[in-house]
């Protein structure tokens, strides 16, 4: 039996991370050729080492396929220039492998580029973590839009489920499984203060230990992303011994955001800025007493290892989250306050017993059956409509209020 070949696209670590179990499972499947396909943060061998170690990487680097250089800057007319790139090395890529089924994570601008080809090829498109909303991002039109332009819907939880069939995608095309970046939690031990020390080239951390990171809330136009990086990680700062910044996503207001946490961190010790944690975030989001910024970490990781996580602004906003989440809003005073909740010792205690909405980290073994099943899925898709006989009575004009028709009575 022909294998069926399988691509998977990976732009940045917003996707590598909750992709390796599934890049994992993939490699060892006998019944899977497995492409990894890239082209926005990773240049090839990048990609390589920043893999699972469990796959040695001279057989990563036997099948990442590079679509473009990394980015060198991250402007809107930088991100139409990769798009384009990403485009049409999808299309040549897609077509030279004779890929048969296209994975894809999340909601991230470039996905709007890679997974058209793979739509006008006949290609089938299975889509992980649709369904959720994150409505302070560009992130949430994104994800609704791969949506609809996929055959098959991994989602992580059951509210993520019900906004998919409410956009008309039928039933037994949607799967509830969990979030993948779970499944690398499942056995994550603590990394040692000394370890985490060495990690950040300091002499010593002091607890509490912060996980920091500010991504741009893509959907407020000129917004003050440097000065609100800065203030939340002065409030972090305030609270916490140890605070530990990864850099913000591939979005315009990256480079604004970065320059304040360097200047910052080269005059305060105490805060240390590192591209990524890769391999090590595991570790590392175990060892730490909170979780803050505006990433999906505090939202969805890090309830598995009960961790407190304080979210910030809007970038989050309308998605599921657990009982260890306490909501903030921009500006140091907001976010010091929150995180002194967030470490109380009620908090920690109510954040011990919390059940992650995101799934129990088993999601991988059920993508994998979904992958294989996808080729032989029909090539059209039915749109469900979801309008019941009241909307339709409702359609004819709205009705007098109640209060109305009583004086009319």
């Amino acid at each position: 039996m022909t294998p069926l070949t399988v691509a998977v696209f990976v732009g940045t670590r917003a996707d590598l991370g909750p992709l390796s179990p599934v890049l994992e499972g993939l490699w060892a499947a006998d019944d899977i050729s497995l492409r990894v396909l890239t082209g926005v943060a990773y240049a090839a061998d990048e990609l390589v080492s920043a893999l699972p170690t469990s796959v040695p990487a001279d057989a990563w680097r036997s099948v990442v396929v590079s679509l473009a250089d990394p980015m060198e800057e991250v402007t809107v007319a930088a991100q139409l220039r990769q798009g384009a790139t990403l485009t049409r090395a999808a299309g040549e890529t897609l077509r030279l492998h004779d890929v048969d089924v296209l994975v894809v994570l999340g909601d991230r601008w470039e996905l709007l580029y890679v997974v058209p080809p793979a739509v006008l090829l006949g290609v089938p498109v299975v889509h992980l973590h649709g369904g959720e909303v994150t409505e302070g991002a560009l992130d949430e039109r994104v994800r609704h839009a791969v949506t609809k332009l996929s055959d098959q819907h991994c989602v992580a939880s059951e509210d993520a489920a019900a906004r998919l069939r409410q956009l008309g995608e039928p039933a037994d095309r949607v799967h509830v499984t969990g979030a993948p970046g779970l499944d690398r939690l499942a056995s994550a031990r603590p990394m040692s203060d000394a370890d985490l020390a060495a990690l950040l080239e300091v002499e010593a951390v002091e607890h509490p230990v912060a996980l920091f990171t500010y991504h741009p809330p893509t959907a407020q136009s000129g917004a003050p992303v440097g000065r609100w990086a800065r203030e939340a990680a002065e409030a972090a700062l305030a609270v916490c011994g140890t605070v530990v910044a990864t850099h913000p996503g591939m979005d315009e207001g990256r480079d604004e955001i970065l320059e304040a946490l360097t200047a910052l961190a080269s005059v305060e010790p105490r805060l240390r800025v590192v591209a990524a944690l890769g391999r090590d975030y595991p570790a590392v989001l175990a060892a730490s007493d909170v979780v803050v910024g505006n990433s999906s970490s505090g939202v969805i990781e890090a309830a598995t290892l009960h961790v407190p996580a304080v979210d910030i602004g809007e970038r989050q906003r309308g998605r599921l989250r657990g009982d260890n989440v306490v909501h903030a809003a921009e500006g140091r005073d907001a976010v010091e306050a929150a995180l002194r909740t967030a470490l109380s010792p009620r908090w920690r205690e109510r954040t011990t017993g919390v059940t992650n909405p995101y799934g129990a980290g088993a999601a991988s073994a059920r993508i994998l059956d979904i992958v294989r099943g996808s080729a032989a899925a029909p090539r059209v898709k039915q749109f469900v409509d979801q309008f019941l006989e009241e909307d339709v009575d409702r359609a004819a004009g709205p009705a007098p209020p109640r209060a109305v028709r009583e004086e009319e009575e």
